[in-house]
């Protein structure tokens, strides 16, 4: 069974976290859900907290944005987390919705 932890709560604005670029340490996996609107992530960077956004690279070559709902960090390793994400368009952005 995992042991999970909560990050500490940031004062201030939320961060963006770039995970288009991804390598040992800095890398995900995604599972979309409701048509790519939802999903749940597993990772590992630290930092990322609740109200935070995620940068992910898309499979035509661009990027798409997604706003941290939950996430919880694993002790061992603890730069592991797992996290609950939406679809967040950036603003005034074009960008198709992700694919279903």
């Amino acid at each position: 069974m995992a042991d999970y932890i909560r990050p500490p709560k940031r004062n201030g604005d939320p961060e963006t976290h770039d995970y288009t670029k991804r390598g040992w340490g800095h890398d995900y996996t995604f599972d979309p859900r409701r048509g790519g609107l939802e999903g749940r992530m597993m990772g590992w960077g630290f930092g990322i907290q609740e109200g935070d956004f995620l940068i992910l690279s898309r499979k035509d070559g661009g990027s798409t944005r997604y706003r941290v709902t939950h996430i919880q960090y694993y002790r061992d390793p603890p730069d592991m987390w797992r996290a609950d994400v939406e679809f967040a368009p950036r603003p005034n952005s074009t960008a198709p919705a992700p694919p279903k």
